[in-house]
């Protein structure tokens, strides 16, 4: 059975193939959140290549930014 109620057999297996392939580059947060790969899949129109590709920018901008860590590595700059 499909997560999300309006995906086909075919769209599923899309999905499932993004999180097999960018499984080592997520975060367990990351992976445990379906929706995070189904979305990406949807907005590609579930064409693999193109949705891989956008998901892979994402985790390289989640990256940069460190977004994964921002909450726990952040020093407020000292009030003067």
């Amino acid at each position: 059975m499909a997560l999300f109620p309006n995906v086909t057999i075919e769209q599923q297996e899309v999905i499932d193939e993004l999180k097999r392939r960018t499984i080592n580059d997520v975060t367990p947060k990351i992976l445990e959140d379906e929706n995070i790969f189904y979305r990406f899949c949807k907005a590609r129109n579930f064409n693999i290549k193109d949705a891989e590709t956008m998901f892979r920018k994402h985790l390289d901008w989640r990256k940069e930014y460190q977004m994964d860590t921002i909450l726990t590595d952040y020093n407020p700059p000292e009030v003067r």
